[in-house]
């Protein structure tokens, strides 16, 4: 581990999840073991070995995607030695002069720190909570036309379908 300006950091160079494969990217879908279904083609796992970006740091800017460009200034930021090829990486782009920008303030000092962590877990809460109260909204109305149905006296497969309700749920109605 080492220390940046009061952070503790791992450092990606001890670690290598995949030193049987030599691309820095790999990609995993989520499949059934025992026939290889796949679960989700919207579910994946997706490992960035920043370990091995040494060659990609060799590259002209010019010649790096943009994976590459930001996952070199993930791993490499901090660093003194490749300060250089890392402005030159921020400059390059518009999103990774403002990430420079915001790891340079909240480095100062750990009262920015402190108040960036804040600022993340109240958007993050704040977020959590519109979630939970949309799906609360959903549900909510999801009931109240379950009972217009049933007092229409709709099949009870068919109001299942139709409001995503479970049979308990519908029948908890009556």
């Amino acid at each position: 581990m080492t220390s940046y300006r009061g952070r503790i950091r791992l450092r990606s160079a001890h670690i290598q999840v995949f030193a049987h494969r030599k691309e820095y990217v790999n990609s995993y879908s989520m499949r059934h073991d025992s026939d290889n279904e796949l679960l989700s083609d919207a579910v994946r796992m997706v490992f960035i070995e920043l370990s091995k970006l040494d060659k990609i740091l060799k590259k002209p800017v010019k010649a790096m995607t943009d994976l590459e460009k930001f996952a070199l200034f993930f791993e490499y930021a901090p660093s003194q030695e490749h300060r250089k090829t890392v402005n030159k990486i921020i400059e390059s782009e518009e999103a990774l002069k403002v990430a420079g920008n915001l790891l340079m303030n909240i480095s100062q000092n750990e009262k920015e720190r402190a108040i960036f962590r804040s600022r993340r877990k109240f958007q993050s809460d704040l977020e959590s909570d519109m979630a939970t109260a949309e799906e609360r909204g959903e549900r909510k109305k999801a009931f109240e036309f379950a009972k217009k149905l049933l007092a229409r006296n709709r099949p009870i497969d068919e109001i299942m379908e139709d409001t995503g309700l479970s049979l308990e749920e519908v029948e908890s109605l009556k």
